[in-house]
């Protein structure tokens, strides 16, 4: 024990593409065709090897017919899976004795320990291949981020949905590589009962495929946005961008001259505006500004959303300060952190107002609890699914995921907490009213693992109430 936990301890944390694969219904193969299954596995063998070597894999584990391979390119992994299909499927197999394999991607970081790898990482990898049916190939969103521009030719991916898996706290995006030759009978997943899977007849339905028909940011916020993650762009880059919208370029503008930032002289131009705000600052702004035009809804009233938001943001900003924490990451991830409610409120507004209903209707249930009542998932669950979509840094992924529970965060815990402390602070302000118990309970937890005490809490509070004018000024500033 004690040298494992030494071993453990010198472990390396990388991110990459793992590739795990087995052989449907070995066991019984082997019991039934023994001397087809000898000469079998080692063409097996073979073209697996011959798949993983062509296209830069590393195979760190064996384990029977099963192989753990590692891929520092998501696409080379994805490539070297459609050659393993394609080539098994083209394979002479012995009477009885054909193989089908099931291959399941999955991308993340991962602990690498004396040639092996350990982690959350890899568990996840590990749940996926188990649903998998022989000739598949299942593949995770963080994957599918990676390869969606540089499929091989003739394939493509299937939306297969968000899928509970055993043992596993969250639901994952899952989807399918569709190949030449793919058999109708493997479109579709294998059983997922052994999971967590929702017993419960939701009251209304709202599928992950759906995200595909809510409106999207627009184009100029997604050039903007790659351009202020460029590290080598400066503000006049950014300027050339944003100032072919002259709607958002009068916004961000507006944002730059709000009483909420409180500069003393007029900003005017928009170099100067990212000048001012900061790279950090203009991102969240952007996206904000674009999503308020792109998600607006006949019978919903956002204000009160954005207002949220904001006040989240603010919060944040200021309890940063308390974390050695970038006040302006933390503003962003403030502002993004509801953002699966906005996609609820877009996509699935008759259903959402039974939310807002059920809400209005009991002081002491939570958004959570109400669209767990309604729904198949939840606002977390959503806007995950949909930051991975813009492509939004890890880093604001995890704080829209994870921040009702950062404890399953992972190196991103501490973050996390920060912003579900100030989505608290901002329910708080904005409520005036006393929480339920839970609440107090959830708050106190955060509380302790920031290490910040009721005298923290008090000050965000009255932070809050001192700000309240400018924080309207800034939700005028993006309306």
């Amino acid at each position: 024990m004690v040298a494992a936990e030494l071993t453990l301890g010198d472990a390396s944390l990388i991110t990459v593409t793992f590739l795990f694969t087995d052989i449907e219904g070995s066991t019984n193969l082997w019991e039934t065709e023994s001397a087809a299954m000898r000469v079998a596995l080692q063409r097996h063998n073979v073209l697996l090897s011959s798949a993983i070597e062509r296209h830069h894999g590393y195979v760190f584990k064996t384990v029977g017919d099963a192989f753990c391979v590692t891929f520092d390119d998501a696409a080379d992994a994805l490539r070297a899976a459609c050659q393993i299909q394609a080539s098994l499927a083209a394979e002479r197999w012995p009477a009885r004795a054909r193989l089908r394999v099931r291959a399941a991607l999955h991308t993340g970081p991962a602990y690498l320990s004396a040639g092996d790898y350990f982690g959350t990482t890899v568990n996840r990898c590990a749940r996926l291949l188990a649903v998998t049916l022989g000739g598949q190939t299942l593949l995770t969103s963080p994957t599918e981020v990676l390869v969606r521009e540089s499929l091989p030719a003739g394939t493509s991916l299937r939306d297969t949905g968000m899928l509970r898996l055993r043992d596993l706290p969250q639901p994952m995006h899952v989807f399918q590589l569709m190949h030449p030759g793919l058999p109708p009978d493997l479109c579709g997943i294998g059983d997922t009962s052994s999971g967590s899977k929702l017993t419960a007849e939701p009251m209304a339905r709202f599928k992950p495929l759906d995200l595909y028909e809510v409106p999207t940011l627009p184009t100029i916020v997604v050039h903007a946005l790659k351009v202020l993650q460029n590290p080598n762009s400066d503000a006049r880059a950014i300027e050339r961008v944003i100032v072919n919208d002259l709607a958002i370029s009068a916004k961000i503008l507006r944002v730059a001259n709000s009483a909420f930032f409180g500069y003393s002289r007029r900003v005017g131009t928009i170099a100067e505006a990212v000048r001012v705000l900061g790279f950090t600052n203009v991102q969240g702004m952007i996206i904000s500004v674009g999503a308020f035009d792109a998600f607006r809804t006949e019978r919903l009233n956002l204000l009160d959303f954005w207002k949220h938001s904001i006040t989240t943001a603010t919060a944040a900003r200021f309890l940063s300060r308390q974390l050695h924490c970038s006040a302006d990451e933390a503003f962003m991830a403030g502002i993004l952190h509801d953002i699966g409610k906005l996609i609820f409120a877009v996509q699935a507004e008759p259903g959402y107002h039974q939310v807002l209903e059920l809400l209005r209707g009991s002081a002491a249930m939570s958004s959570l609890e109400a669209e767990r009542t309604l729904f198949e998932f939840t606002h977390p669950e959503v806007g995950e699914m949909v930051a991975e979509r813009w492509d939004l840094p890890a880093k604001y992924v995890a704080a829209i995921a994870h921040h009702h529970d950062p404890d399953a965060a992972g190196d991103e815990r501490d973050f996390c907490a920060l912003i579900g402390l100030a989505d608290q602070a901002a329910y708080a302000s904005l409520s005036g009213a006393e929480g339920s118990a839970e609440r107090d309970a959830e708050r106190l937890a955060l509380l302790g693992s920031l290490a910040l005490s009721a005298r923290h809490w008090d000050e965000c509070l009255q932070h809050l109430h001192d700000e309240q004018a400018n924080i309207a000024a800034l939700l005028g500033a993006i309306r």
